[in-house]
């Protein structure tokens, strides 16, 4: 009959030295080693620490019913602007070329965020002027909930240029949210250094216009109107209907991890090499042990008395 192994275990062999001893130095060296290559490895190898992470949200957008809208005739020199925000004082505003203004909100999902903003103008064209283009600014409020919380003051830029004076104008685009650099996420603080509304900013002389888009732009968080389809019908009509469908998708934001954030990305990779070089120095002090290229006393269980 066949014999079974029923239980088996190990023999401790222990290699005992005075503290300064060249064998007590080099099993310091080793266990430093064992600490610092992982590190070394993984850092050098590139991904070690989470300088950049990312997260998909659709925000909470709101229209703020500030608009600007800018529309350059055959005549350079005589554009018309009209627009309505709280503190919005131009010499050349003609609020009555602006005849009707419907914004609209769609939730096609129910879930408390608008999927699409619906705008609606119609603007009256003064006698003997033919349309060229037109810039509209629309004022947006957004808001990010989830990862990294925050609350600015948007704006949707569309502009158009016309080769033959329109009667109506139809513009379908995706609203886009681009960074200059990675959002500050702070837990439990809201990120509101954007929270206020360009169309209320100081303003002396020259271009308005020009002047609040590139306050905007100088900002490292901006929306962006990405174009999906336009058409324009002509005709020679007193009013320009302009539809503008925004849709609000999911966006693609950026932030700056935390540190502790960055180290649960990290230890699994320090760790994982931990193992592989404590198994190679093990042998490593195995070998040198056994071959007596250091000096040390072997302690054998069964020669201890």
């Amino acid at each position: 009959m066949g014999l079974c192994n029923l239980y088996s275990h190990s023999v401790e062999i222990k290699y005992k030295s005075y503290f300064l001893s060249k064998a007590t130095l080099f099993t310091l060296i080793i266990t430093a080693l064992n600490i610092i290559l992982p590190f070394i490895v993984a850092y050098r190898s590139r991904g070690f620490w989470l300088k950049s992470h990312s997260f998909y949200e659709q925000p909470v957008v709101r229209p703020t019913y500030e608009y600007l809208l800018v529309v350059t005739t055959l005549d350079p020199s005589e554009s018309i602007i009209c627009g309505d925000a709280t503190n919005l004082k131009l010499d050349k505003l003609n609020d009555e070329n602006c005849a009707e203004t419907q914004i609209q909100e769609y939730d096609y999902n129910a879930d408390g965020r608008s999927d699409m903003l619906h705008f609606q103008f119609a603007f009256n064209v003064p006698p003997k002027h033919a349309i060229t283009s037109i810039v509209l600014i629309l004022g947006i409020d957004l808001q990010l909930q989830t990862n990294c919380e925050m609350h600015m003051q948007a704006l949707a830029t569309i502009n158009s240029q016309f080769v033959i004076p329109p009667s109506r104008f139809h513009y379908n685009g995706d609203l886009k949210f681009y960074q200059k650099s990675h959002l500050p996420c702070l837990k439990n603080v809201i990120d509101t250094r954007y929270n206020i509304s360009l169309f209320n900013i100081p303003y002396k002389q020259g271009d308005f216009i020009q002047h609040i888009l590139q306050k905007y732009f100088k900002r490292t968080a901006t929306t962006q109107v990405k174009k999906l389809f336009s058409i324009s019908h002509t005709g020679n009509t007193e009013v320009l209907n302009i539809n503008i469908h925004l849709e609000v998708p999911e966006m693609h934001i950026r932030y700056q991890p935390s540190i502790m954030q960055e180290f649960k990305w990290a230890w699994p990779q320090y760790l994982s090499l931990v193992v592989i070089f404590y198994w190679l120095f093990n042998e490593i002090k195995k070998f040198v042990f056994y071959k007596r290229l250091l000096m040390a006393w072997e302690v054998v269980p069964w020669k201890v008395r």
